[in-house]
């Protein structure tokens, strides 16, 4: 059972990457590559810092035991429903597609949505460690 659902962590991982690379449009292949390496890097850090602050309580066996399952469980949810919206924002920004307030109003309701996605998401994996931690 462990194999499928780190399986399915990783496909879900591996199409949320793809789904951010394909997002950025007809940019140069270098720039793309990197864009997306910086937004991975992004997530995994908000996702840590995330994961570091649902864990007080939760004993230290129990956070050390489950950080990288959890982190990339929810890593491809972040890349979908945060990293490529903004980044397709920016894209089209540069493309000249949108108007400077457009944008603005756009990336604020973004960063909205992503404060509610990381609040229900630190709430979630607190749950989910304590019930790791009833569990032993």
């Amino acid at each position: 059972m462990e194999i499928i659902t780190i399986g399915f962590i990783v496909i879900l991982n591996l199409v949320a990457i793809t789904i951010l690379y394909r997002s950025l449009g007809n940019i140069e292949i270098k720039n793309k590559i990197a864009i997306t390496i910086i937004g991975i890097l992004l997530m995994y850090i908000i996702l840590y810092v995330i994961y570091n602050i649902s864990s007080k309580g939760i004993e230290s066996a129990v956070v050390q035991a489950s950080r990288q399952m959890i982190i990339f469980a929810f890593l491809p949810i972040n890349l979908i429903c945060i990293a490529t919206p903004i980044l397709m924002q920016i894209r089209k920004l540069k493309e000249k597609d949108l108007t400077n307030e457009k944008f603005k109003k756009k990336i604020i309701i973004y960063f909205i949505i992503a404060i509610v996605i990381l609040v229900i998401e630190c709430i979630y994996i607190k749950d989910i460690q304590t019930g790791i931690q009833s569990f032993k």
